[in-house]
């Protein structure tokens, strides 16, 4: 009479890495939506800040340096005046500029959420401001729309792909002070490279196919505007970057929470007991 026996398996109990993770779908939703939260806001600050040249800055600085001084003791004033006189001097006059932080936005969404779903972010935003006045919302500070891309920032806008991309993937894997300095350049450069770009594509083209250099009425200052736009923004960008990715770096504790750790199986070879099955045989 055939002994019913149970036929045991050898190595069926599944491993586990549990370094492997998975972000949950609503998990990715609410980071995304974080990030467009977040280039929304950045689109609409503007401030007004010394011109980033380098002798405007100097002025700036001898400015407030002579004012800060001037609210000291008399003391104090004369002890100043004893060793840096120069900074008694009757300041210069001081150019201003409107500074919107575009490059520092796009780097922070990069480095705190990632290249993917930075990418997610930016598109998102981006679409927006361009059909989110057919619905009755201006998400862009110059209002957005179709016609948006014969503004003349519209490829630094295009450029935040680049430095929100290139930002989170150098510092993907690893975030040590190198790679997020590395990062917030590359970034930097992404954003200007393609505004830059996208000035003097866009002079080239309305100049050859339509024979005019003033067919778009910022065609003339075209110089002025990549000065304006990139030069005189860099000091502010890098700044303001470096400051964000500081900044930002306890806050991606939302990015971990938000990430369910999916413990995958690894593949493995099921074998079957020999005297088991010997057993069942006879």
């Amino acid at each position: 009479m055939m002994r019913s026996e149970s036929l045991h398996l050898v190595g069926s109990e599944i491993r586990r890495h549990p370094g492997v993770k998975r972000k949950s779908l609503l998990g990715q939703i609410v980071l995304v939506m974080l990030g467009v939260q977040v280039a929304l806001f950045g689109s609409f600050t503007c401030f007004d800040l010394p011109t980033g040249t380098g002798s405007n800055l100097v002025k700036y600085a001898h400015r407030e340096t002579r004012n800060l001084v001037l609210m000291t003791p008399a003391q104090v004033q004369d002890k100043v005046r004893q060793y840096a006189p120069a900074i008694f001097d009757e300041p210069q006059a001081v150019r201003y500029s409107t500074y919107v932080p575009l490059a520092p936005t796009a780097i922070l969404i990069g480095y705190v959420l990632g290249p993917r779903l930075a990418l997610w972010s930016i598109g998102l935003f981006l679409g927006l401001g361009i059909a989110g006045p057919l619905l009755g919302i201006y998400p862009l500070a110059s209002g957005g729309g179709v016609n948006y891309y014969l503004e003349p920032g519209f490829g630094y806008l295009l450029g935040m792909f680049g430095a929100a991309g290139m930002c989170g993937w150098i510092t993907n894997k690893r975030r040590t002070s190198l790679t997020q300095i590395v990062g917030v350049a590359a970034g930097i450069i992404a954003i200007h490279a393609a505004g830059c770009a996208y000035l003097i594509c866009s002079y080239l083209y309305f100049y050859v196919f339509e024979g005019s250099k003033a067919y778009l009425e910022w065609q003339p200052w075209i110089f002025q505007y990549m000065r304006n736009l990139s030069w005189y923004a860099l000091p502010y960008d890098a700044v303001l970057a470096l400051a964000a990715v500081g900044i930002a770096f306890p806050f991606r504790w939302l990015v971990n929470t938000l990430t369910i750790t999916d413990a995958a199986p690894t593949p493995k070879k099921v074998k079957y007991d020999r005297r088991a099955l010997e057993e069942l045989a006879r």
